[in-house]
Parts: C-alpha cells; structure tokens; sequence
C-alpha cells in the first residue's frame, strides 16, 4: 500500500501487520455472517502512528465479500 500520512495528526505512519497470538496472524468478523461457524477473514496490513497511536486495518475486501452474501 502507498504511505500516507496519518488522517488524525499528519504524521507518518508506520506499515506492519496485526498479531493476536503466536500464528502471526488476526482477523475480522463480519455481524452478517449467519450460522453456527463464523469465518475469519484474515487482516493483511496494519498501519499505526508512532506519534498519535492512530491504527488502520486492512483486509482483502472481495474475500470480505464471499463470507457475507
């Protein structure tokens, strides 16, 4: 993804990703999913600021998609 400022303060924001465990890896689940089993979908870039603690997540939105219609 292109670097841009941080929305809050300007400032620039540092890239990585989100890390809840071990795995390396964390996720999102979306309320409209329906049924027993929820599915995940994997968070695949983060960004924080160094200066304000801003923090945006990013996912890929078509595999979003397929989970929830």
């Amino acid at each position: 993804m292109k670097a841009q400022p941080c929305p809050k303060c300007k400032e620039p924001m540092d890239e990585g990703s989100m890390s809840w465990s071990g795995s390396g890896s964390s996720g999102y689940v979306s309320k409209q999913q329906t049924g027993m089993l929820r599915v995940v979908t994997k968070i695949s870039t983060a960004r924080a600021c160094p200066a304000c603690g801003y923090v945006e997540m990013y996912l890929d939105p078509q595999e979003l998609k397929k989970k929830i219609t």
